[in-house]
């Protein structure tokens, strides 16, 4: 009997001390050492630590630091029989410190934690990451089930610090979570992201990314997600102010970490880009075509109507291979920002080994015509009523340069450039080419003058800082040499026959001759000169030489001159020329001629010298119809002069008529 009562009060002991340790305040003090020990060792990644706990049999009080900054105050009704509990809990801070993660912003949550410990749910709602938050969840051995999460215009920038990334945006988004079950290897579930009205940090991006944006970008997105065992599927659209993309059927598979989606890009105004491709664009592109990633491997299909036809592009692991066919080139040149200058088709085929390397192969063709106003607008060029074309270039890409065969028969003439190269950087061109012009009758439109024959010349073209253009060709029965550096040329011309050349200008074949001739013009102010040295010069019948022959019986047609000169200064306006032929028995002279462009209407005066004969005449009219007045009076003079002395010596003494002769000839001076 006496143990029965010893043990019994023994027992009675045991529980009085297990009360006090576990339901008084001295007692929870004791344990407040063993209990942060044991968060300490359990609880990773936080640290948490008990500043206050308080523990009946009917209720808990607990005030607890995470990380220095984030106060937990829980209490409730507790049942320790029953190990169930219904507390209360809120989580409060003015910002969060954590080595991997600092966020300098407000944290207020109020929530409940009900059920055991085994089997609990849990809510809650506040404000996080500058947004309101709400959650729902049960947490049954330590898995959490059944998790509703709802993040209503939250920040962005905080976001992507918490996904450790770059502020590259600032707005809100939204997100909503509904997942049945939290499982790493086969998650289930759904989640939305919605972003209004958010603008991409342009500086940021292109500091970090190089990745040129305008500062007031514009984006938003409305993406669905939802997870089923291995797999995530999504669909959405984000909309920029440069562009939207829109896509479905996207599928990741978590293990393999593989993406594929099916993709649609629209881009109203290409003329957006221009800061991002360095190159001006134009017009409007939509594009549909696939793509998967894997690890470092990306594989990316498309096809677009925008150009018209069909075009088609696939890139695999740095290779790309594209294609035109039947494309418009009026949409084409809108689209590199160039004025729609042709009309007609376009087809091609680009092949790159390399893309990073910049190496592969090309080949296209295209064939149509000349829009008359627009290039009349763009270059101030005519091209005239009808301007066919028919354009064919290939070749290769090798170590940053395009090395190309370019052909060009239009119906004016067919250019060739057998062996262009294109130096991407610094952006440098050579090639030799072929001009041919079959007829010179068909370039009036560009010239503004009706010009007959052919031309063909060869040479070589180079465009680095500067254009130059050097070429020969063997014309006129001679040959012509020119540089043309810019706007401004040289050219030689070795033993043309000049008859030939003003066949070739349209003028009237008024003289005959071998040439020496330099030519310097600029294009650009539209002035220049010519210094022509003529060899066995004669003056071709024409107007004036017939009337000398039927007055005053000179045949100026028979004369060769060795020494003759051309000189010519050239203006917007007109041509003001010189032209002096000469030999022992004649010469011819003009001086300050005028010959206007527009209207071909001449104004000379002629000076001339036959035997002992002084003659004057005065050209007027168009070159096609000019009107030659001959003046005799120095003629006349000369032959009155010669009778009066032989008169004179007849009559007068010896000293007489020498006096006389000056009175008289002063007279008629």
């Amino acid at each position: 009997m006496n143990k029965i009562l010893i043990f019994m009060l023994l027992v009675a002991a045991l529980l009085g001390g297990a009360f006090f340790l576990a339901f008084t305040p001295s007692g929870n003090a004791l344990f407040l050492p063993y209990l942060n020990g044991y968060l300490k060792e359990n609880i990773e990644g936080a640290r948490v630590e008990l500043l206050k706990f308080s523990l009946s049999p009917g209720s808990l009080s607990a005030v607890a630091k995470i990380n220095d900054s984030v106060d937990l105050v829980a209490q409730g009704p507790v049942d320790l029989w029953d190990q169930s509990f219904d507390l209360s809990y809120t989580l409060d801070a003015q910002k969060i410190e954590a080595k991997a993660l600092p966020i300098d912003k407000a944290l207020h949550i109020r929530g409940k934690a009900k059920g055991r410990m085994e089997d609990m749910h849990i809510t809650g709602s506040g404000e996080a990451f500058e947004s309101d938050i709400r959650y729902d969840l049960n947490l049954r051995e330590n898995q959490p089930q059944n998790i509703t999460l709802s993040l209503k215009d939250a920040s962005i920038a905080q976001m992507l610090l918490i996904a450790g990334q770059k502020p590259y945006a600032k707005g809100r988004m939204s997100i909503d979570v509904n997942m049945p079950t939290l499982d790493p290897e086969h998650p289930r579930g759904e989640a939305r992201l919605q972003i209004k009205d958010a603008l991409v940090d342009a500086a940021l991006l292109r500091a970090q990314h190089n990745i040129s944006l305008p500062s007031d970008t514009a984006f938003g997105a409305d993406l669905t997600a939802r997870a089923e065992g291995e797999t995530l599927l999504a669909e959405g659209e984000i909309v920029t102010s440069l562009a939207t993309l829109a896509l479905s059927e996207t599928r990741y598979h978590l293990k393999s970490q593989k993406l594929n989606t099916a993709y649609q890009l629209d881009i109203p105004d290409m003329a957006k880009l221009k800061n991002i491709v360095q190159a001006p664009l134009a017009g409007k592109l939509a594009m549909a075509g696939n793509l998967a990633l894997e690890g470092e491997r990306v594989d990316a299909t498309g096809i677009t109507h925008s150009l018209g036809g069909e075009g088609r592009f696939r890139y695999r692991n740095d290779t790309l291979s594209a294609s035109l066919k039947g494309a418009e080139a009026a949409k084409v040149l809108a689209m590199i920002g160039e004025p729609r200058y042709l009309s007609g088709k376009l087809s091609g085929t680009v092949e790159l080994d390399s893309v990073e390397k910049l190496s592969g192969k090309f080949d296209f063709r295209s064939k149509g015509e000349a829009q008359r106003e627009v290039v009349k607008k763009a270059f101030d060029i005519d091209s005239g009523k009808e301007f066919g074309y028919d354009m064919a270039a290939s070749g290769k890409i090798k170590d940053k340069k395009v090395y190309t065969q370019t052909t060009v028969d239009t119906t004016m003439g067919k250019l060739s450039m057998p062996d262009m190269v294109y130096a991407i950087m610094p952006g440098s061109l050579r090639s030799s080419y072929h001009l041919y012009i079959p007829d010179l009758g068909k370039l009036q439109s560009l010239t503004g003058k009706q010009y007959r024959g052919d031309m063909d010349f060869k040479g070589e073209l180079r465009k680095e800082k500067d254009l130059v253009i050097t070429g020969e060709g063997k014309e006129f029965d001679g040959s012509v040499e020119y540089k043309l550096v810019n706007e401004r040329i040289n050219a030689d011309v070795h033993g043309a026959t000049v008859s030939k050349v003003m066949y070739m200008l349209g003028y009237p074949q008024v003289l005959e001759a071998l040439s020496e001739a330099k030519i310097e013009y600029n294009f650009a102010t539209e002035r220049g000169k010519v210094d022509a040295k003529l060899d066995s010069a004669r003056i071709l019948p024409n107007q004036l030489t017939m009337l000398l022959k039927q007055v005053l019986q000179i045949d100026l047609t028979r004369e060769r001159y060795n020494q003759a000169t051309f000189v010519s200064t050239i203006s917007p306006a007109q041509f003001d020329f010189d032209f002096i032929a000469q030999n022992p028995v004649s010469h011819i002279k003009i001086l300050d001629g005028i010959l206007e462009k527009k209207s071909e209407r001449i104004t000379a005066s002629v000076d001339m010298r036959y035997k002992d004969k002084d003659l004057k005449a005065k050209i007027a009219g168009t070159l096609n119809r000019p009107k030659v007045t001959l003046d005799t009076s120095s003629f006349i003079k000369t032959k009155l002069d010669s009778k009066m002395d032989k008169v004179l010596d007849n009559k007068l003494k010896e000293g007489e008529g020498d006096q006389i002769k000056g009175l008289l000839k002063g007279f008629l001076k």
